[in-house]
């Protein structure tokens, strides 16, 4: 990373395809740091607006001057959000004032932010930008042998090419792979390789759809609504709720579940962490979860019977 300006702190931009690896590089890049700070855009918002509604925004300004590394991953969900844009380019300047380091993430460069601020546009501009795309085979292969180090899987050479050359997928679909393998019992050989190749992974036993008209019927809202841009607050929880389960029971990659739910994946990422901090505190909501989760693996038992 090279610094904006001298004696001041440093900008990386990160821009690639959703899914090829810019997060999984980011908590890399952070994993030995102490005082670093890892979160979404559309997390940003939503604790920029509960601030906002507390009437706390001085202490949300706060927040950032301790951090010495701060990632903001997916900077394109805050199109046409002024308001946040302007707490995020506040917080930037900040940190990079007192020599700390900022790192953002998004699918388009600076240049193809559209209803962006200027200014925070040519602070993007004036950073380091990296390009980050797919990794290739050859790469695919050193992801996979992290992977299994790290899950402490031993999975002979010869397999895990197989696996490489087969699919061209994230690092993230590269990591739920060996943690599947990880979970099944004895060697892992050629052979259990091929077998896991001949799966579809684009289907699942259990769909979002079944998982998503469970929730629904069970919160008393409409699928559609369910679906649909509306930010409604009576729609928060349920959607929640339905992001959440799907990600559980369905092994949908976030991609996929942004498609669905119409979103991007950093949205349904943010779901996802806020119905498991509910879901810590709330007791009730637990066990309503479960309620639903039984209900939905019985009938998709029953029809698979």
């Amino acid at each position: 990373m090279k610094p904006v300006r001298e004696g001041k702190g440093r900008l990386l931009y990160l821009v690639g395809a959703a899914g090829c690896g810019k997060s999984a590089l980011i908590r890399e890049f952070v994993r030995d740091l102490t005082n670093a700070s890892v979160i979404t855009a559309s997390e940003f918002a939503a604790q920029l607006a509960e601030s906002s509604d507390k009437k706390e925004l001085a202490e949300f300004q706060l927040r950032f001057r301790a951090i010495s590394v701060f990632c903001c991953e997916d900077i394109h969900s805050i199109s046409g959000r002024p308001q946040t844009q302007q707490q995020l380019l506040a917080a930037i300047e900040e940190l990079l004032g007192h020599g700390n380091d900022v790192v953002v993430s998004s699918t388009q460069m600076p240049g193809q932010l559209a209803t962006y601020l200027p200014k925070l546009v040519n602070r993007f501009r004036g950073g380091t930008i990296l390009s980050i795309k797919l990794p290739s085979s050859e790469g695919r292969l050193l992801l996979l042998r992290h992977f299994a180090q790290q899950t402490k899987v031993s999975i002979p050479r010869e397999a895990l090419s197989l696996l490489a050359e087969s699919v061209k997928v994230s690092p993230r679909e590269l990591a739920g792979l060996i943690t599947q393998l990880a979970e099944r019992r004895g060697l892992i050989k050629r052979e259990t390789i091929e077998e896991l190749l001949r799966l579809d992974y684009s289907t699942h036993k259990i769909a979002p759809l079944r998982v998503t008209k469970a929730v629904a019927a069970e919160f008393g809202v409409t699928l559609t609504a369910l679906r649909s841009s509306t930010r409604s607050q009576a729609l928060v929880l349920p959607r929640q709720a339905a992001m959440w389960l799907c990600r559980k029971l369905c092994g949908t990659p976030l991609i996929q579940l942004g498609d669905f739910f119409e979103r991007q994946h950093s949205s349904v990422l943010h779901a996802v962490r806020r119905h498991e901090e509910r879901l810590k505190v709330d007791a009730t909501l637990r066990l309503r979860m479960a309620q639903i989760e039984l209900s939905i693996t019985r009938s998709a038992a029953v029809e698979k019977g």
